[in-house]
Order: structure tokens, then sequence, then C-alpha cells
């Protein structure tokens, strides 16, 4: 396999491990840092979220019970304050159950407790053996009023309502008799049958006065009896559903929450008997509760309720200390939250925290309380944003200073990752190693350029293209070549040794120098390579070691440009007052093999064949007709279009059996002048006339191109061959070179 082969086959930007996954270092820097930063942020804020959640959703727990017993201990406060209204009412009567003409002084001695007792609705007393009546109620602005219900002698009853001065009762107005009687009511049908102390399911509350409002609530009736155990009569003291519905709004539960109580009727029935917004629960066109649960409003309750099925009993907490339901009674706060039942339950995708505790007579009272859990950990929630934010912006700036950090740290490898790529491509132009305080980072940059320093001295030596795709490559250099066709080109100095003895030989150093260097530029400004330098000489070559289809299009315009800088040159050097050079180029394109030739331990990237013997020919026969740059035929087909050339001979080339054609290089075809247009036709038709041997018109031809072009060394030259031939038709003309 030939070098060429090797040198495209091998891996260009591939690294030498093949496959292996890289990373760039500044990436696992950055990530390095920032890793342990994140886990840790991370962790400590889902950790804090967790416990936070943890720790609200105890606290609400607690506040629930807390809040559960302090509605129960505030319903007790309502009740006792009842209870005791019926102790203070049966002190009144100083042993003496009321008859009509006591009801004054009675009322009179209870008047102040409505003063003192803001929760007192209405204290009234009925007489068992008559149905007489007296109750004292809150009217408007806490006015107490007396009503009273009595039998006059004549039979018929009277209904009076009077006004609490402050010290005696003034008379208001007479009211119609009704059908009440205190006797069928029950209040008074509750206590009558427990003989003792009760409270009363919620129940209508009889309007006494034309135009009240109906209304419910729960009563406290006292039976009073006599010395021998007969029923005189019953006391009763009111607590009004409004009244305890603006209770419970009072209430602050310290959470987003609300309680509420429920009542249990003897045939399961369940009623809300008191809610923080009366509205829920009171029928506004009737002033009534709703008769059941499921009539509400508040379809948050309903769900709770849906929570605790069957009875209420069923419901009540038992612990050691206390073995039955606890009687309002007994209530205790601390033991009333311990006893607390608390879950969670849903509604219409809402979650919500419940609390409830059963109490009552016969476990028939419920007190609740609903919240919505998500408000409840709306703080937490809150508090978490804050975090979320405050962890993004930590981590925004952490990535913002540790990417700068890694980037600043990174820079100088960066720096050298793309010196190192442009040694790959053969950029070797000097750079300032990059600045680290890491010594290691340092003292690589120092070797890269120490590194470009060889490789810059190493690549005058040989082809830039063949280092280059060596560097590429990754591959040692081999021995070898490949067969190709290329473009050979040969140059040479016409008369250099005369301009040489002109000069020291540090002057011909450089003045041959800067030739050298205008010439080589030219050549590898179109892609050629040089070969090598011969003294004065310039060897170079195309297609090789790249691929190039152009190559003799190519190597022509190189010739054409290296002439015109020349041109240049020469008249920098002659306003200098140094010498001037001419110099000979001839190209040809043919098969050569290229490659590496040599030993292994010294070789050469050069072009072997007949072809760079034959373009060497071409250069040296510049001298015999004048021209600056003389092509092969074969050159001319492979260049077509792309130059402009005009035929010069038909010469037998040393070592070479057959006649060759060669041409003289005018110019690339689209820079072609019409002068040099008419010369190029001009010479196509005399060598025509010269190649088909009518001599005599091929020379009255060239006489004509010299008589407008008459430094024209084609022409002359062969003018004297064709009137040569015509004379004495002599063989063709050789060429030993």
């Amino acid at each position: 396999m030939g070098v060429m082969k090797k040198l495209r086959d091998g891996p260009m930007d591939g690294d030498m491990n093949g496959n292996q996954r890289t990373h760039n270092f500044r990436f696992l820097l950055a990530l390095a840092i920032l890793t342990p930063l994140v886990v840790s942020m991370t962790v400590m804020g889902l950790a804090t979220f967790h416990f936070g959640r943890l720790s609200v959703g105890e606290l609400t727990g607690t506040i629930v019970q807390q809040t559960v017993a302090r509605v129960g201990a505030q319903l007790k406060q309502l009740q006792d304050v009842a209870q005791d209204q019926n102790r203070l009412n049966l002190k009144v009567m100083a042993d003496r159950p009321p008859r009509a003409g006591d009801f004054k002084r009675v009322a009179a001695a209870l008047a102040p407790s409505f003063e003192v007792n803001d929760e007192l609705d209405g204290v009234y007393y009925g007489v068992e053996a008559t149905g007489e009546f007296f109750a004292l109620l809150r009217g408007t602005n806490q006015v107490v009023n007396l009503l009273e219900r009595t039998l006059d002698p004549d039979g018929q009853w009277s209904r009076r309502i009077s006004r609490w001065s402050g010290t005696d009762w003034q008379f208001l107005e007479q009211l119609p008799a009704d059908r009440y009687d205190p006797r069928t009511r029950p209040f008074y049908q509750a206590a009558k049958t427990a003989r003792a102390t009760i409270w009363t399911s919620t129940y209508e509350f009889w309007p006494h006065r034309p135009g009240d409002r109906r209304t419910t609530g729960v009563t406290c009736a006292t039976p009073v009896y006599d010395g021998a155990g007969q029923l005189q009569g019953v006391w009763g003291v009111d607590l009004g559903t409004i009244e305890l519905c603006d209770y419970l709004a009072a209430i602050d539960p310290e959470v987003p929450g609300y309680p509420f109580i429920v009542g249990e009727e003897g045939d399961g029935t369940r009623r809300v008997i008191a809610h923080p917004n009366r509205n829920m629960v009171i029928d506004a066109r009737t002033g009534m509760l709703f008769r059941d649960a499921n009539g509400i409003r508040d379809e948050t309750v309903k769900a709770f309720l849906r929570q605790i099925p069957g009875r209420f009993a069923a419901h009540a907490v038992h612990t050691a200390s206390h073995t039955v339901p606890l009687r309002l009674s007994e209530f205790a706060p601390d033991s009333v939250a311990a006893r607390t039942r608390t879950f969670e339950f849903a509604d219409h995708g809402t979650n919500y925290l419940g609390g409830c505790f059963v109490t009552g007579r016969d476990d028939r009272l419920l007190i609740g309380m609903v919240l919505d859990k998500k408000e409840v950990m709306r703080h937490v929630n809150r508090n978490a944003a804050w975090f979320a934010a405050t962890f993004a912006a930590v981590l925004v700036a952490s990535l913002i200073g540790v990417f700068g950090f890694a980037r600043r740290a990174s820079r100088p490898l960066v720096e050298l990752q793309r010196e190192a790529h442009a040694v790959g491509r053969l950029e070797l132009a000097p750079s300032d190693p990059p600045l680290s305080h890491i010594r290691e980072i340092r003292e690589l940059g120092n070797a890269m350029a120490l590194m470009k320093t060889n490789l810059r001295s190493f690549r005058k030596y040989v082809p830039a293209d063949l280092v280059g795709d060596l560097v590429r490559s990754g591959q040692e250099a081999m021995l070898g070549g490949e067969r190709i066709n290329a473009t050979i080109y040969f140059s040479d100095i016409a008369g250099f040794t005369p301009v040489a003895e002109q000069l020291r030989p540090e002057e011909i150093v450089e003045h041959l120098g800067a030739y050298l260097q205008a010439m080589s530029d030219g050549i590898a400004q179109h892609s050629g390579t040089v070969d090598k330098y011969i003294g004065d000489a310039v060897m170079a070559f195309w297609n090789a070691p790249r691929p190039n289809p152009a190559h003799a299009a190519d190597a022509c315009r190189a010739a054409l440009a290296n002439q015109r800088q020349l041109d240049r040159l020469n008249e920098q050097w002659r306003a200098a007052g140094k010498p001037v050079f001419r110099t000979r180029i001839g190209l040809h394109t043919g098969p050569v093999v290229v490659g590496n030739i040599g030993s292994e331990h010294r070789m050469n990237y050069t072009v072997i064949g007949d072809t760079v013997n034959l373009a060497s020919r071409l250069e040296n026969l510049n001298k015999l007709y004048g021209t600056r740059i003389l092509i092969s035929e074969t050159t001319r087909a492979e260049a077509g279009s792309a130059i402009s050339a005009r035929p010069v001979d038909r010469a037998n080339i040393k070592g070479k059996t057959t006649v060759v054609t060669v041409y003289e290089l005018l110019c690339e075809a689209e820079a072609e002048t019409p002068e040099q247009a008419e010369l190029r036709r001009q010479t196509e038709e005399a060598f025509a006339f010269y190649q088909r041997g009518d001599y005599a018109r091929a020379a009255a031809a060239y006489r004509e191109i010299l008589q407008r072009w008459p430094a024209d060394g084609v022409a002359a030259a062969l003018l004297r061959r064709c009137e040569e031939l015509a004379a004495k038709a002599p063989p063709p003309l050789s060429q030993d070179g």
C-alpha cells in the first residue's frame, strides 16, 4: 500500500483511543464543584420542607384538638350560665313556687341577670297547676321585657308585656290571648319526664308576640317539686341557635378553618345547630334551622359528616381514664383535646382536615371543625417557594461563579487546545504561551511553543501539505509510493553564474532566498508542492500529497503568477541596484511514482519517473525559442480552456522515442488580451502549415508574425527552420537538452 493511501485512510480528527468518550474539562470542573453544593442544598431543602410539613401537620392537629376543646368549653360555659340561672331561679322563689301574683316580684329579682350574662336569651317559668306562664325576654337594645300569661278570676286568659326600667316594671301593651300552654312544650315535657335538669334537643321556640320571627334553639329545663314531691312547675333558660352561631363566629381558631355543632335526634336524624355563618344553617325565609344536615348549604360540613357514619355514640372516644363518653358536666379542655378524633377527607377535589368530639346527653352532640389543608400548608408551601426561589437564585449565582471560575481556570487549557489544533493544521505562527498559575499548564504551554518552533523548522525541509497530512493522520511516515498522474514543474535562472559572481556569498544567499521564497509562495498559493531546490532551480509537483483534479491548470497558473511576481521583484532590484533574474519554466503532465523515497532513517517525499525528466528538458528548451514558459501537449490538453497557449514546435526530447509537441504558455484564458489572441491565432496557422510540411507557407506565416512582433523568439526560430527545410528538406529538429 502506498504512502498516499496510508495518509488518506488514517484517522484525521479522531483521538488515539478510538471511540473512547471524552469530556470537557471546564464542564467536569464545574460539575465537581456544583454537584456537592446542589446535592447538599437539595437535601437540606427537602428535609426542611418535609419536617416543616410534619411540624405543621402536628401543630394543625393540635390546634384542631384545642379548638374543639375550646368550643366545647365555651359551650359548657353557655350551658353553665343557663344551669346557674336555673339554680338562681330556684333560690329566688324562696321555697315557694311563684303564682301569678308573684310574677313581677320574681322577674324583678331575675332581671339583673340579663345585664350580667349576655348569653341569656330568655328565662321563663310555667305553672303545672294552671298553665300560667311568665318569661323574661331580651329585647332590642338589650332591654328586658316581661311577658305574663295569667288566668283572670273570670276564667279568661290575659297576656301583658312590661318593660324593666331598672327599678320597676312599666306596662307596655296588652296582647291578645293565644293557645300557648307551657305544659305542652318540649322543654316542659322533657323536664317532667326526666325529673331533673336536662338540655333539650333543638326545637322551634314559640313566637310570643305577633310579628316575632320564628327561631330555634335548645333549652335548659329544671323541674320544681314541693316537699311532697309534687311537680309545681318548670323553669327554662333558652339558648337560641342564632346566638350559638354568633358565638362560634366570634371564636378565632388560629388556623384557616371553623367549628360547628351538630345534634342528633332520637331517630338518628342529624341537625347542624350552630355554624359560624348562620346563613348556612338557617332558612332565610323562615328563620328556622334546616330540618336535617342534608339541608345546610355548607357542602364541606356535609362531606365531613359522611366520615361519621351511624350514631354519634359509636364514635365516642374512650381512654383509660374515661370508660364512658365525657359529659358536658365533666368537660375539661385537656381531656377533650386528648380524645378528639382527627382525620382527612376530600370534597370536590379539595383536601380537608377534620376534627370531632362526641359529647352531650346520650352522646348526641358532636363538636366538629374543618379546615382546608391547602390553606393550612399555604405557609409551608410559601416558605418552600421562597426556599425554591432562593435555591434557584443561589444556584444561578453559583453556576455563574463556578462556570466563571472554571472558564478562567480552563482558559489556558482551551488556548493550548486551540494551539494544538492549529499545529494539526500546520498553522505555526509564533504566539505567547498562555498565562497560568498552575505549573504544569505553564510548562505545557512552553513545550507547545517549542514544538511549534521545531515544526516551523521541520516544514522548511519537506512539503507543508505532506507535513500537515502526517500530523493530522497521527501515523508515522513510511517508505513507499504510489502511481498517480501529476504535473511536474521545473524552473531555472538563466545566466545565474555570472550574476552570482557579482555578489558576495552572503548577498547571494539573501538575493537567491528572496527569489526562491517568491517562487515557492506562488506554487503553494496554487496548491502545488515544492519538492526541492537544486541550487537556483526549483522542482515542484501537483496532485500530491492531496488529490487535485485541476492539477495541470493550477500548475500553469502558478508558472504565470511566478513570472509576474519575478517581474515585480526585478523592478525593485533594478531600482535598488541589485542584479535581476530571468527564469525559465517547464511543465509536463504524466504518470509518476510519488511517495517517501530513501531509507528508514532518512527519506524524501518526492516524485520519480520519465515525466520528471521531460519537464526538466522542457525548461531547458526555453533557451532555444527565447520563451519563459514551455508546456507539453499533455499539460495543454489537461489544462484545457483554463489557459491560453500557442504551439511552438514538435521536438525530439532526449530519452524519448516519440516527438513531443511543445507549447508556449501565454496567460490564463480569462486574461487573454486581443494582441495575445491574435499572436496565438497566427502562430496556430503557421504551425499548421509547418506540421503539413508546407514549409514555404509556414515561413511566410512566421515572417508575418515577426513583422508585427519583431522580438518573437518562437517565430524567429521556426522561420529559420522552415527556410532550411524548404531549401533542403532536412530532418526534423532534434534537441539533446
